[in-house]
Parts: C-alpha cells; sequence; structure tokens
C-alpha cells in the first residue's frame, strides 16, 4: 500500500531546484512506493542499473541500429529517474551507506563526461566537423569549472568561519520556512503571481545534470542533435563566467548570500 507521507518527507522543496530537477524527483517519488517491499532493491543496485543504462543510452547517440535515437530519448530519462529513486530509497529505508554516497557522487560526474562525449561525437560522424568534438570538451570543461568555483568559494568559508557548514545548513531549513510563506503571499495579488511565476520559471537559464539529459533526449527525439550540443556547451560557459564573477563578489565582501544553498 502506498504510503501518503512519502510525498513531502522525500522530495526537497523546488526553491533551490534547477528546472528539470523539479519534476524528475517527483517522478521517481510515484515509483518508491513500489518497490519499498522488495528488500533485494538496494540504493547501490538502481544507482548501478541506472548507470548502466544510462551508459547505453549515450551510446546509442552514434551506435547505428535501428530507432537508436529514439531509444536513446527514451532511455535518457528513465536512467536519470533511477538516479533521483537511489537517493530516496535509501532515506525512506534509512540505508545509507559511505560507498553509496560515493558511487553516487562519483558516477554523476562521470555521466557527465559520458553524456557530452557521445553527444559530440554523434554531431562529429554526422558533420565530420572537429568543432564538434571541442565542443564537447567546453561543456566538460566548464561544468567541472563551475563544481571548482563552488567548492574553492565553500573553502575560503570555511577558512574564515570553521562553522560555516552548520550555519549554511541551519540557513536552508529557515529559509524552506521563509519561502514557503512568501510563496503564499504571493499568490494573493496579480503582481505577486507575476513575480511568483519569475521565481519558479528563472531556472530556465541554468543547465545542470538534469538539464544536460533533457535537453539531449529531445535532440535525440527530434534528431536535432547539433542543437543540442551547442545549447549545453554555450550553456556552461555562460553559466561558469556568471558564477564566477558571482562568488568573487561574494567572497570579497563576505556576503550574507554564502550562507544560502549554493549552486555550482
Amino acid at each position: 500500500m502506498k504510503n501518503p507521507t512519502i510525498q513531502t518527507r522525500i522530495v526537497e522543496p523546488p526553491y533551490f531546484s534547477n528546472w528539470a530537477d523539479q519534476f524528475f524527483p517527483k517522478i521517481a517519488n510515484k515509483i518508491l512506493p513500489y518497490i519499498l517491499p522488495y528488500n533485494w532493491i538496494t540504493p547501490n543496485l538502481i544507482t548501478i542499473i541506472s548507470f548502466i543504462i544510462y551508459t547505453f543510452a549515450c551510446l546509442s547517440l552514434f551506435l547505428e541500429f535501428p530507432f537508436h535515437l529514439l531509444i536513446s530519448a527514451l532511455l535518457l530519462p528513465i536512467a536519470y529517474i533511477g538516479d533521483c529513486l537511489d537517493g530516496q530509497l535509501a532515506r525512506t529505508k534509512k540505508n545509507f551507506s559511505e560507498l553509496g554516497n560515493y558511487l553516487d557522487k562519483v558516477l554523476d560526474m562521470l555521466k557527465i563526461y559520458i553524456i557530452t562525449g557521445s553527444l559530440s561525437y554523434a554531431v562529429f560522424l554526422q558533420s565530420h566537423n572537429i568543432l564538434h568534438i571541442y565542443l564537447g570538451l567546453t561543456a566538460c570543461f566548464f561544468f567541472n569549472f563551475r563544481y571548482y568555483i563552488k567548492l574553492e568559494t565553500i573553502f575560503a568559508a570555511i577558512s574564515r568561519d570553521p562553522e560555516y557548514l552548520q550555519k549554511s545548513k541551519a540557513k536552508r531549513e529557515s529559509l524552506y520556512e521563509d519561502l514557503n510563506e512568501i510563496y503564499s503571499n504571493l499568490k494573493k495579488t496579480p503582481l505577486g503571481r507575476l513575480k511568483l511565476f519569475w521565481l519558479k520559471n528563472r531556472t530556465l537559464f541554468f543547465v545542470d545534470e538534469a538539464e544536460f539529459v533533457v535537453i539531449t533526449s529531445l535532440g535525440a527525439l527530434l534528431n536535432q542533435l547539433t542543437l543540442a550540443l551547442w545549447i549545453i556547451s554555450i550553456s556552461q560557459l555562460a553559466i561558469s563566467i556568471f558564477r564566477f564573477s558571482e562568488r568573487a563578489n561574494q567572497t570579497a565582501t563576505k556576503s550574507s548570500r554564502l550562507l544560502w544553498p549554493m549552486r555550482k
């Protein structure tokens, strides 16, 4: 039987999620009750299976067989739902492990290399233009550079204040409560609803792991892989420049925003 409390317990408020991450976890959360009775289904097993599906979906971008692009378009979202499901299962069953956390983080990063490499190679096979290989490398480099900016900002904050991580966690929890009230109040007026629309949809400008999947999947479905590659590559360059400037200013001014949930 489904547990009605799972929806609120497992899915985080979407205030600091990118646009694609606002629906994939909810889909995974709908699946969760159906796998809970099976003790042999572990978070680590889901992590590995979803990684295998993800890798095959990426390889299908350039391995030519019947309906290979359609298969890729279908399997990429399924694999990402599995990537959300492993953490939800671990939290529900309180089945955490250091190995599981390690696998989840490392494989997530490896997936970025796999999807951008496969996408750029697939486009190169179509165009025979070496520029498309460089676009894939650009996407990988600047995605990793965003991680470096985030980590360096956190390390700098910790060096100034050893209690930074505890304060950041407390700030996140208080923000959820404050934003719940703010969002509720905004719904009461036409201008407030307009502002609420912007707050909910401004993440359209951010492209992370989930967005890589959606953009590539749509590119495969519509046979527009070149466009998907350009969007992913240019977005990573643009977001990196934005984050570099933003974090530099926040670090220099010791901004209180450094305590907010930190996007990469």
